[in-house]
Formats: C-alpha cells, sequence, structure tokens
C-alpha cells in the first residue's frame, strides 16, 4: 500500500491552507499586533521556554497555538515557540502558518536519545539528515528513507559552533512517533548504519522546509542512551546542557537573519 493512502496526493492541491488561515484570524483579530521575526527557534521543552522568556526582554506573539516570544536584543527578528507539545503534526501545522506570516528560517532544538556511547553528556549534536519515520513529513514531499535539513543553515551552525568552542557531533537522526516501540532491531541497524541520535520531529520540520522553500536546522542535546540490552536515562542531568542549547540556538538565528 502507497503512502500517503491516496495515489495522488503530492499532485493535488490542498483545501485548507496556511494562508486563508491567516486571512482568518486577522479578519477576527482587534488589532494586528507584533509582525512576526524573520527565524524561529522551535521549543519542545517547557522548562527551556521558561528559561528563554524569563532571561530575555522580549514581547508574545499569543495568536499562535502556544507561545511565540520574540527577542528584544535580536531586534524582534529572532523569536522561540514553545509550550505547544511534542511531535511532528503539530510542530509542522505551525511552521505551516508562520511561513504564512513570512518567517524564513527555523532552528529545531530539544532532546534526543543517543545511540552512539562516544558521545559525551553536554556535547551539542547538529542534525545534518533525519530517517522518516513519522507520518507528517510523507504528506509534504514525495517519500523516501531521508529528509535533508537545510545546507546554509547547518553549515552556518557550525561555523558559530567552531567560533564558541562547543563540543558538537554533526550527523543524522532517526524521527520517529513512537517513543514506546523502539526496538532492539531497530537500535541496532540504525547505529551501525551511523545514526547519532533518536527523537521526534526533526525530518518532519526538514519536510516541511523544504516543501515551504524556507531553511531548517536541528540540534539536540542527549537525554538518554539507547543500547541493545538496557536504557540509560539522563534527563535529571540536562538542565543546563538545555539552557546552553537555547541560548546558542538563538544567538546562531540572530547571526544567521543579520
Amino acid at each position: 500500500m502507497p503512502f500517503p493512502n491516496h495515489p495522488e496526493k503530492h499532485e493535488a492541491d490542498p483545501l485548507v491552507t496556511p494562508e486563508a488561515h491567516t486571512d482568518y484570524r486577522q479578519s477576527q483579530a482587534e488589532d494586528d499586533g507584533p509582525e512576526p521575526p524573520e527565524a524561529v527557534v522551535v521549543c519542545y521543552s517547557r522548562g527551556l521556554m521558561d528559561y528563554l522568556t524569563e532571561s530575555y526582554e522580549g514581547e508574545t506573539i499569543d495568536h499562535y497555538y502556544g507561545e511565540l516570544f520574540l527577542f528584544a536584543d535580536a531586534d524582534h527578528e529572532v523569536g522561540v515557540l514553545g509550550n505547544f507539545g511534542i511531535g511532528a503534526p503539530t510542530t509542522a501545522m505551525l511552521m505551516d502558518e508562520l511561513v504564512a506570516d513570512g518567517v524564513e528560517a527555523f532552528l529545531s532544538i530539544g532532546f534526543a536519545g543517543c545511540l552512539d556511547d562516544d558521545i559525551e553528556m553536554g556535547e551539542f549534536i547538529v542534525c545534518d539528515r533525519a530517517i522518516r519515520d513519522e507520518g507528517v513529513s510523507h504528506h509534504y514531499v514525495e517519500s523516501e528513507k531521508y529528509a535533508e535539513a537545510s545546507d546554509d543553515l547547518t553549515d552556518h551552525a557550525t561555523r558559530e559552533l567552531d567560533a564558541r568552542d562547543r563540543s558538537y557531533h554533526v550527523g543524522p537522526s532517526w524521527t520517529t512517533d513512537a517513543i514506546y516501540q523502539e526496538t532492539e532491531a531497530e537500535v541496532a541497524d540504525y547505529a551501525d548504519e551511523g545514526v547519532l541520535t533518536v527523537e521526534m520531529e526533526a525530518s518532519a520540520v526538514f519536510a516541511v522546509a523544504d516543501y515551504r522553500g524556507v531553511d531548517a536546522g536541528s540540534m539536540f542535546v542527549v537525554s538518554d542512551y539507547l543500547g541493545l540490552e538496557d536504557w540509560d536515562p539522563k534527563f535529571h542531568l540536562t538542565a543546563e546542557d538545555m539552557q546552553r542549547l537555547g541560548d546558542t540556538a538563538k544567538e546562531i538565528l540572530a547571526s544567521y537573519v543579520n
């Protein structure tokens, strides 16, 4: 059976578009509110979102699902989107709406399970491509194994990390919708293939960005290790690492759009 189920899915025009949603939202609004930023950090951690909005001055756009906070020290051209949950479907919906409103670059950041024991806690992972083991990306672009991050933004991120002397790794991730169905055989195969991490959003972020003609990258900190015999959770040790990742992602996008 093909996926998506309808064989002509990618040749057909959607009935509901982000632009139509924007028009409807604006028709119901009492005022226009702040302009959306040029670039957005996509944040899935509630703790990190709290840290960023409490640590920096800025203003909130409240007409999106979740919260979009614009950083004053980046001239409101960079924002962080959070408090909308986790996973590919809502992330894709919000990206669609933000692109329709003028956002041109996204940097998705969060936790990731690690398939490589040589990666240390606290090191950043820059994801350059992601296995499409979620459902959303296949509704945007033709099905194939990987979705690719934007070269320009990924290259810029690594240059900025080098300039800041940050320790990081570059490599692929495995994006899946089903975190409690990650099997030993999958972990073994992907680890042998050189896949560094597993998470829930990267491949959809890359596919939506490709479809919409905008830039997207993704970065992670290690939250847990997936071995063939056990699972080693480290979530309780990640607070400072996540804060550093949030600060760094903000700086990367600020220099990218300027």
